[in-house]
């Protein structure tokens, strides 16, 4: 079977057996997996603080998987500060209520990290068109940040036509920048999404961790991943 790219199906790893961290990586780990999503919250920007900064420090010490880390934060020059310590391969951060996007954008790059956005459901991606071309992915949310453990929480946005335009608009400034879906996941919005121009694929309860075989989960993916390419 091809390979996949580094950055393509990121197991969440909030989603893990939070008690067993070390073990849960090492069997994501040997069923293939290229990259590791982390989201880093402060428990104000959203409404959720799983897993604390120090735990992700211990983690990166691990593992040789590299992180893909998406900071929800009000108070992002502090908390890139620290994710920068963890020597990741990528950052982004929520556009919502940044004042500085080029100041944070800026500070990723120096340290010889790849930056990126992260856009709530609501945020158009236009939103940050300035931006664009300083950057080397996006994140899309599918679901509003903080609140992937809410089994009834919903949103009114049309996201295919969300990832659609965004690729669009994506291709007039750097063709072919990768495009990360983040939540609510399935196996079978796989091949759809990437239809549309989405590349990246954040692994959660529906897909990578919908039962205790990993590997399963990650093999059924990356074919239907293989496939709509």
């Amino acid at each position: 079977m091809r390979d996949l790219p580094v950055f393509s199906l990121e197991p969440s790893v909030i989603c893990c057996d939070l008690c067993n961290l070390e073990s849960e990586i090492g069997k994501f780990a040997a069923a293939g997996v290229t990259a590791l999503h982390v989201d880093v919250l402060d428990g104000a920007f959203a409404p959720s603080l799983p897993v604390g900064i120090d735990t992700f420090k211990q983690l990166a010490k691990k593992t040789d998987l590299p992180f893909d880390i998406h900071i929800m934060s009000n108070n992002n020059p502090w908390f890139i500060g620290e994710c920068i310590k963890m020597d990741p391969k990528r950052i982004c951060f929520q556009m919502e209520g940044e004042k500085n996007p080029a100041g944070m954008i800026r500070m990723i790059r120096e340290a010889g990290i790849h930056p990126g956005l992260a856009f709530s459901p609501e945020t158009p991606v236009s939103s940050a068109e300035e931006f664009l071309p300083l950057i080397d992915f996006i994140l899309l949310m599918r679901i509003k940040p903080g609140y992937a453990g809410f089994a009834n929480e919903s949103i009114k946005i049309d996201m295919d036509a969300k990832i659609r335009e965004a690729r669009k608009t994506l291709d007039a400034v750097k063709p072919g920048m990768d495009i990360v879906i983040d939540g609510r996941m399935t196996f079978d919005d796989v091949p759809r999404l990437l239809g549309l121009g989405a590349t990246t694929f954040v692994g959660g309860s529906r897909s990578l961790f919908s039962s205790k075989d990993y590997s399963a989960n990650f093999n059924r993916m990356k074919e239907l991943y293989l496939e709509a390419m």
